[in-house]
């Protein structure tokens, strides 16, 4: 649908404005593209670090609970006392259902992959017996290990995105330069057909490092 719509844009602006108006309109798209994919990647990663601090917390809770003799239920509902993502399950406990699935649903978001972990233990503990304040434990130390784990690699990752996108804004310096040396760089590339063509060609160049960056940055912090 967005391609329909992008293409749909440039055609309108080379009927009524012919090349310079296409130009315009492809830098304008992507220009917006590139800031629309970084704002919306920005936000579902701050969506995603906040759902694994939750269920870190809440995986640390169940633990610390069962560790001192509570019940399950209890454990449950002093987890979703402080953490949303656990009150399914505690509800789910209260009325004898499976808590296991409860938290595989639960676990479905991105940033809540522990809690399918946690859903396995718990299944494991009631289907064999084992001691679920043991196998809980054990998944709250896997959960903080593997969200320490990310943590590192987004702080390693950080200066390579943050040099990708200084780097796009590098040709700036080139005009600022130009200007100085008493030539009219900005009229070139604003006023003139090729000039504007060498404008639109190095914004997709450099919006496509961005994203590649951006790209090889979330590779890499896939486990």
């Amino acid at each position: 649908m967005a391609a329909v719509l992008v293409v749909g844009v440039l055609g309108v602006a080379l009927v009524l404005t012919g090349l310079r108006g296409l130009l315009w309109a492809v830098l304008g798209c992507a220009v917006a593209f590139t800031g629309g994919h970084l704002t919306s990647r920005a936000r579902a990663e701050r969506r995603r670090r906040r759902a694994g601090a939750e269920v870190a917390h809440a995986c640390q809770v169940v633990a610390g609970q069962l560790r001192l003799g509570a019940v399950p239920s209890r454990a449950l509902l002093q987890a979703a006392a402080d953490s949303d993502c656990m009150e399914r399950a505690a509800a789910t406990q209260l009325i004898g259902g499976d808590v296991g699935r409860a938290l595989r649903e639960a676990g479905a978001g991105p940033g809540r992959e522990g809690l399918v972990s946690l859903a396995r233990a718990w299944e494991l503990g009631e289907r064999t017996g084992a001691p679920i304040a043991a196998l809980t434990l054990q998944v709250s130390d896997q959960v903080r290990g593997e969200r320490a784990a990310r943590q590192l690699v987004d702080a390693e990752l950080s200066g390579p995105r943050s040099t990708a996108r200084l780097l796009a804004f590098l040709p700036l310096v080139g005009i600022v330069m130009g200007r100085a040396s008493g030539g009219d760089p900005v009229g070139f590339l604003l006023h003139t057909v090729p000039g504007l063509v060498c404008l639109v060609c190095g914004v997709l160049l450099a919006c496509a490092g961005v994203l590649w960056t951006e790209q090889m940055a979330r590779a890499a912090r896939r486990p």
